[in-house]
């Protein structure tokens, strides 16, 4: 099961239709192997990857006691401040 922050679900939904259809595709793909895409670890934090869907960078956490992800930020890669990954 994948939770989505009100943010990043915003961010989402300002997306042409085609570009949501394949975000939320990708979403799906990762809920099934979250290891599976362009992940990274963040340094200095627990259990928080970020990954990569084109011109969009998007942060999440995994939560192994319930087996799911949560979709914590999403934004054009440019615009992600340090402050807001500090802040997670």
């Amino acid at each position: 099961m994948t939770k989505i922050a009100n943010s990043a679900r915003k961010s989402i939904l300002d997306l042409e239709q085609k570009s949501q259809k394949a975000v939320l595709h990708h979403l799906e793909v990762l809920e099934l192997n979250p290891y599976v895409c362009d992940i990274k670890k963040i340094a200095g934090k627990k259990n928080i990857y970020r990954g990569r869907i084109g011109n969009y960078r998007y942060y999440f956490r995994l939560v192994s006691s319930s087996k799911s992800i949560e979709i914590l930020l999403f934004e054009i890669r440019g615009s992600i401040k340090q402050k807001n990954i500090q802040r997670m």
